[in-house]
């Protein structure tokens, strides 16, 4: 949260969220059944610049398929309310794939059937909100694919206090520790900025 009183700017990012309601960071399905293993998310990086009241997203990831069979998966990301994609690259064998964005209806539609599929209660919380959906085949034994999403936001103003919220839950869909979790910051005002710190990490 960045939070306005000229001429200081107080800025308070907050990485992540308790809510059982909150967004999550993306993540990637397999198969819809409930004997195949989530993959591994080997690292999470992510850059943010907020210039003002508007943010840019950088999301960098890279899964592991750590099975001895080719996947595919599809790659879901929830947006945050108003949030515009500006870019998403797949690097996977030099080729690059397209993605597309979820009307609410349609993606809640989407996870009710991985959730009863999966059986999976810690999907529930990506129901009914905008999502960036992208297939990703194939996925070769134990190889990587690795995934950028780049994404803008106007950043809500009320009362003075302007927010930014990144909320981190990718290890609840890893089948292994994540090894780097990676999250940095820019911030950039006319007003002159005064204490900066995150409620929920050092």
């Amino acid at each position: 949260m960045i939070r306005r009183s000229l001429p200081y700017l107080v800025a308070v990012v907050a990485l992540c969220c308790l809510a059982s309601q909150a967004l999550a960071d993306g993540m990637l399905i397999p198969p819809l059944r409930p004997d195949v293993p989530y993959f591994t998310v080997k690292y999470h990086h992510v850059k943010v610049e907020i210039d003002e009241q508007i943010a840019t997203t950088h999301v960098d990831q890279v899964f592991i398929n750590e099975t001895d069979r080719e996947q595919e998966a599809t790659y879901l990301f929830p947006l945050p309310p108003g949030a515009v994609v500006k870019g998403f690259t797949l690097i996977a064998d030099g080729q690059k794939m397209e993605g597309e964005i979820l009307p609410r209806d349609k993606a809640t539609s989407i996870y009710e059937d991985i959730v009863r599929k999966r059986r999976d209660p810690a999907l529930l919380e990506y129901s009914g909100r905008d999502m960036y959906k992208a297939r990703i085949f194939p996925i070769p034994a134990h190889g990587e694919r690795r995934i950028e999403l780049y994404y803008t936001q106007v950043l809500g103003y009320d009362n003075g206090l302007v927010s930014y919220n990144y909320p981190m839950s990718t290890e609840k869909f890893s089948k292994s520790p994540i090894t780097e979790t990676v999250f940095e910051a820019t911030i950039k005002s006319k007003a002159k900025l005064g204490t900066i710190y995150s409620p929920s990490h050092d």
